[in-house]
């Protein structure tokens, strides 16, 4: 069964202080699907989401051998299986991992569509770093190697060994864009010290001339693939920092014959931002549940929330 590193049991146990559940099937003493979780109170609301730090994750499934259609109608069983052992939520929210798909696209989307969940697309980048440096770099758009270049002119990159000083400069730069921080970085250290002692993961920092941070990013790797996790660059730096920091992943991704992948499209400025590095687009697949309770109080909050904006603009 193929899994991915947010499957791994120790990823899932520092990310939740072991708070954690899983849904698993089994066959005989083999186990062949699991689906990890986590019980999030919500008030009074039971939900159900994804870990911290963990991007995507949905079910590993092994569909066995055979023909497409077997394999395929096999894998919609075994899922379909997992999804009936959820506990009972309010909420239920998951990206799937399209890497777990085993040549079977998407065929997780379906089994959740028939369990009543509503399925939505995210798209992401991946950049295949097994190729020589050379067609990596040439790969990319001039806008985007020229800022890389200069930058390499301006900072020095080098491998960040302390976690709380990247979550001090992450809430540094949150706090002077006037944002919330969001993250549960409470669990960031466990995570960090478990990565470090696999040697899978990693934070690149960009510093200037007088040794002053200007841009990090969090890195982890696992199962053929890296991961682009965290970024945040401070007022004072420019987005060829965080440019000089992305080529410096793919150097450490080819290094470690990795393919990278750039986390996600949000908008369309990271459309064109990340797009500028050459990898190809990915979709992966949302699938979300809302019990109406549930929903017409996030309405209700997301209603009063845009009242209180247009109030004060």
């Amino acid at each position: 069964m193929e899994i991915s590193l947010f499957h791994e049991p120790w990823w899932l146990s520092a990310v939740t202080d072991g708070r954690y559940s899983e849904a698993v099937l089994k066959q005989g003493s083999d186990i062949v699907g699991r689906l990890p979780y986590v019980v999030v109170r919500y008030g009074p609301f039971r939900t159900v989401r994804m870990p911290p730090f963990t991007h995507v994750l949905g079910p590993a499934v092994d569909a066995g051998a055979g023909k497409p259609q077997t394999r395929l109608l096999r894998r919609l069983s075994i899922t379909r299986s997992l999804i009936d052992q959820l506990p009972s939520s309010s909420y239920f929210h998951q990206h799937l991992d399209p890497s777990l798909d085993d040549g079977l696209a998407n065929a997780d989307g379906l089994a959740f569509l028939e369990r009543q969940f509503a399925v939505t697309s995210q798209y992401t980048f991946e950049i295949d770093c097994r190729r020589s440096q050379d067609d990596i770099f040439a790969a990319m758009h001039k806008k985007t190697r020229q800022p890389i270049r200069r930058a390499e002119e301006k900072y020095s990159v080098r491998c960040v060994d302390n976690p709380q000083a990247f979550i001090d400069f992450y809430l540094q730069n949150t706090k002077a864009r006037g944002r919330r921080n969001r993250l549960e970085f409470k669990y960031f250290p466990a995570l960090f010290s478990e990565c470090r002692a696999r040697d899978c993961g990693t934070i690149l920092g960009a510093f200037d001339h007088d040794a002053s941070p200007i841009a990090m990013t969090y890195l982890a790797w696992g199962h053929g693939i890296m991961y682009y996790l965290l970024s945040t660059r401070s007022s004072q730096g420019d987005y060829g920092a965080i440019s000089l920091l992305l080529w410096s992943a793919m150097k450490l991704a080819h290094k470690l014959g990795l393919v990278l992948d750039l986390d996600g499209v949000y908008s369309s400025g990271t459309v064109k931002f990340l797009s500028g590095f050459g990898g190809r687009i990915k979709t992966r697949l949302m699938v979300r549940r809302s019990q109406p309770h549930f929903h017409a109080l996030q309405s209700l909050k997301r209603h009063y929330a845009r009242d209180e904006t247009q109030l004060f603009t």
